[in-house]
């Protein structure tokens, strides 16, 4: 593998994050920087400073004296987590459905095309980040600022289970789009019932998208 060039920091963080979302870096596994920065070429430094802000990602926990590991997390966490997001976003979504405005509504549905976009571009990163702030905004229109901080929170925790379970890099169209059209069609109508249902149903949705991948190819870096 030819060494890497350029900004060597950001690219062994996008590597090693890349290995993990695809999972040839395995759930419980140790990131042991000598090896890393053998494979991509670097010293250990980059890939120092890689682990570090994947642990502030909570993706990778450090444990004292023994090193750093790719975060565990079981299926009932996954769907606890879920489940209580679920309920809160439902919460969250029959107030807004009944004060928004057709400006927030518009908001959301530019939010929505830049989802489309930056997931054609396969910029799965980008993509967490604008399908969060479409649920981040519906919290923040139901103007509880407890619920909205509980919802947010969730938010980071769930994100952190799709990064691991990657269920989006193998669909050619976003799995949540439609799901997010629906919900605004129910917002823009003010209607609280169909709104929590579509809620409902997407978050049924996003956990039953989450899926397992068992070939790792050997040179598992260089993707």
């Amino acid at each position: 593998m030819e060494p890497i060039r350029g900004n060597s920091e950001d690219t062994v963080y996008q590597k090693i994050k890349n290995a993990i979302r695809k999972r040839y870096i395995r759930q419980g596994s140790q990131l042991v920087e000598g090896s890393l920065a053998q494979k991509l070429g670097v010293s250990r430094t980059p890939v120092r400073s890689a682990i570090k802000r994947l642990e502030a990602e909570g993706l990778v926990n450090s444990i004292p004296n023994r090193g750093a590991f790719v975060i565990t997390p079981t299926l009932q966490e996954i769907e606890e987590t879920f489940l209580v997001r679920g309920h809160l976003e439902q919460m969250a979504v029959r107030l807004t459905a009944l004060t928004i405005t057709a400006e927030q509504v518009a908001i959301l549905n530019e939010l929505i095309d830049e989802e489309e976009k930056v997931f054609n571009l396969h910029n799965l990163d980008e993509y967490y980040i604008v399908n969060d702030t479409f649920h981040q905004k519906i919290a923040e229109f139901s103007e509880n600022s407890v619920l909205t901080s509980y919802i947010e929170e969730l938010l980071d925790r769930t994100r952190i289970f799709l990064i691991l379970f990657d269920p989006f890099s193998k669909l050619s169209i976003s799995p949540s789009l439609e799901d997010h059209k629906a919900i605004i069609s129910a917002l823009a109508q003010h209607d609280a019932d169909l709104a929590a249902d579509a809620v409902a149903a997407h978050i049924r949705s996003s956990v039953n998208d989450l899926e397992t991948v068992d070939l790792v190819p050997e040179d598992y870096l260089s993707i």
